[in-house]
């Protein structure tokens, strides 16, 4: 695999740009690969990509905008939940548990 050779311009061109997007990935390498030097993609990004307003990525996508506005009740709900939580053998925040069991 070839790793872009990115400057801070191509960065800052790429997250202004609606079509495009940077990621990476964690499939098909160690998880010690990927927390030293973890492969970087350059993709197309989704059309709703840097849309301000629930009424305007309503118009693009309202199952995307239902799931949303869901996930920020429950986060709201949650706010004041500090700690963590034992979880199939990981510590996780305990409010990242207590939104899952919603």
């Amino acid at each position: 695999m070839v790793r872009p050779h990115l400057t801070v311009f191509d960065v800052l061109a790429i997250k202004g740009n609606r079509k495009l997007r940077l990621t990476t990935s964690p499939f098909g390498i160690t998880p010690e690969q990927y927390e030293h030097d973890p492969p970087v993609y350059i993709g197309s990004a989704v059309v709703w990509k840097g849309v301000k307003g629930m009424d305007k990525l309503r118009a693009i996508n309202s199952a995307v905008a239902d799931g949303l506005q869901r996930a920020i009740a429950i986060s709201k709900k949650y706010a004041g939940v500090k700690g963590t939580v034992l979880f199939n053998g990981k510590l996780y925040p305990k409010k990242c548990i207590e939104q899952k069991k919603r």
